[in-house]
C-alpha cells in the first residue's frame, strides 16, 4: 500500500539527498586539485653534495730563454790608411794626415798645419802663422804680426819668464807704466821695458825699445845685481847698466 509523504518531508528529503550528493563529488574534486597544485610545484633542485673540485696545478711559467745582451765591446772609433795619407776618428777627436800637412779635432780644441802654414784654436784662443806673419786672438787681447793689444795679450802668447822684444808694439801701454820725459820725447817705463809711441798702419801703438842712454828712473827694476868697473859701483839689470844719481838711476852704456 503506498502512502503518500507529506509535501514538508518531501522537501527536507530532497534537500538532504542533494545535500549528500554535492559532498560526495566535492570529495574527489578537491583531491584532484590539490593533486594537480602539487605536480605544478616544481621540485627544489638536487644539492650537489661533492665539494666543488680546486685546480691544483700551479699557473704555467713561461721557460722562454731571456732575451740575448751583447757582450761584444762597442766599437770606439775608427782608421784608414792609404798611400795618400791617413785619417782616424775616435770619441776624442779626429786626425788626419797627408802629404800636404796634417789637421785633429779633440775635446781642447782643433789643430791645422800644412807648407803654408799652421792654425791652432783651443780654450784659451787661437793663432794663425804663416809666411807673412803671425795672428793670435785670446783671453788676453789680439796679436796681428808683433803687434798685441795690450800687455796682457802678450804675456799670455809668450808665457812667463819670456822678456818682451825690441819693437814689439802694444795697442796700448801697460797700466802700470809711468811716463818719463827724456830729450824732449816721451817714453813709458815698466819694469825695466821702455816704450815711445809710435805709428802703426795707420793707428797709434807703443813700441819697445832699448833703453835710452841717459834716462833716469826712479827706483830699480827687479833682480838686478851689483857691480864695480874702475872703481865706480853700477847696477845691472839684465843687458842694461845703471848708474846711481841724486836723483834715481841713470842708464849708463859700458
Amino acid at each position: 500500500m503506498i502512502q503518500t509523504l507529506n509535501p514538508r518531508v518531501s522537501l527536507v528529503l530532497v534537500v538532504g539527498v542533494a545535500v549528500l550528493t554535492a559532498t560526495c563529488l566535492s570529495s574527489p574534486m578537491q583531491a584532484q586539485v590539490r593533486s594537480g597544485r602539487r605536480a605544478a610545484t616544481p621540485a627544489p633542485a638536487a644539492r650537489s653534495s661533492a665539494p666543488a673540485a680546486r685546480t691544483s696545478a700551479p699557473a704555467a711559467r713561461s721557460t722562454a730563454a731571456p732575451v740575448a745582451r751583447s757582450t761584444a765591446p762597442v766599437a770606439r772609433g775608427g782608421a784608414v790608411a792609404t798611400e795618400d795619407g791617413y785619417a782616424a776618428a775616435g770619441r776624442r777627436g779626429a786626425v788626419v794626415a797627408g802629404d800636404e800637412g796634417y789637421a785633429a779635432v779633440g775635446r781642447h780644441g782643433a789643430v791645422a798645419a800644412t807648407e803654408d802654414g799652421y792654425a791652432r784654436v783651443g780654450h784659451n784662443g787661437a793663432v794663425v802663422a804663416g809666411e807673412e806673419g803671425v795672428a793670435v786672438a785670446g783671453r788676453g787681447g789680439v796679436v796681428v804680426g808683433n803687434r798685441y793689444e795690450s800687455y796682457e795679450a802678450w804675456r799670455a802668447v809668450a808665457g812667463v819668464g819670456t822678456a818682451i822684444a825690441v819693437g814689439t808694439m802694444l795697442a796700448r801701454p801697460p797700466a802700470a807704466a809711468t811716463v818719463v820725459a827724456y830729450g824732449g820725447s816721451s817714453y813709458y817705463y815698466d819694469s825695466g821695458t821702455y816704450y815711445t809711441g809710435a805709428i802703426s798702419n795707420g793707428a797709434m801703438a807703443y813700441q819697445v825699445v832699448a833703453p835710452p842712454a841717459g834716462i833716469v828712473i826712479a827706483t830699480l827694476p827687479g833682480g838686478c845685481s851689483g857691480i864695480t868697473r874702475g872703481g865706480i859701483a853700477y847696477s845691472q839689470c839684465g843687458s842694461t847698466y845703471y848708474q846711481r844719481v841724486s836723483n834715481g838711476y841713470r842708464v849708463v852704456v859700458l
